[in-house]
């Protein structure tokens, strides 16, 4: 995996996120794209979220995870490729509060994509992606849950927008209510190369 990024470079990168989920959202798709998206089947998924355990564990009183990431996806190929980065700390204590494990994960497997009947808004589509992942230093094959909603548009899945983490020494982690960050799935035909 590779080395950690730094504050600026995350940004930088965040706000070129933003910016090109927004630009599509003002002008349009055709106009941004300058045609119609391709019917390649991709999808792309991006996050920067925090969630909970659902209890102690391991000596933290309220472990909490920072997580970001980018993937790509197909559900009708059923294939998945993108990772991120990670944070663990105990909440419960005072800031600065003390980093317990931080490292990079990688999507493994595509699991199960639903709408939820939803219909999209400008290039986002709510709904939820489910894929394993390995991530350094916490676990392997853990189950991760992605959830999108549009909540400018009414347009909800009945899940709280953020990530769950199933399988990890520490727990189940949940989304925060209210939650703390955003979860972003796209319509088809937006793909992330590298």
């Amino acid at each position: 995996m590779k080395g950690p990024i730094n504050r600026k470079t995350f940004l930088r990168r965040a706000g070129g996120a933003v910016a090109a989920t927004t630009l599509p959202a003002l002008l349009g798709a055709r106009a941004a794209f300058g045609g119609d998206l391709p019917p390649n089947g991709h999808k792309i998924g991006e996050f920067v979220a925090f969630s909970q355990a659902s209890a102690p564990a391991l000596g933290l009183t309220q472990p909490r995870i920072g997580m970001n990431g980018a993937v790509t996806f197909d559900p009708h190929a059923r294939w998945v490729k993108g990772g991120g980065g990670y944070e663990l700390f105990d909440n419960a204590r005072p800031v600065p509060k003390p980093l317990v494990l931080t490292g990079q994960w990688q999507a493994k497997e595509f699991v199960n994509y639903d709408t939820k009947g939803l219909g999209s808004y400008g290039l986002i589509q709510p709904g939820i992606l489910i894929l394993t992942g390995d991530f350094e230093n916490l676990g392997t094959g853990l189950s991760l849950t992605l959830v999108c909603n549009v909540g400018a548009a009414g347009l909800l899945t009945g899940e709280e927008e953020g990530w769950e983490l199933e399988g990890t020494p520490y727990g189940h982690f949940h989304q925060l209510s209210p939650p703390v960050g955003i979860t972003h799935l796209s319509v088809e035909g937006i793909n992330v190369t590298a």
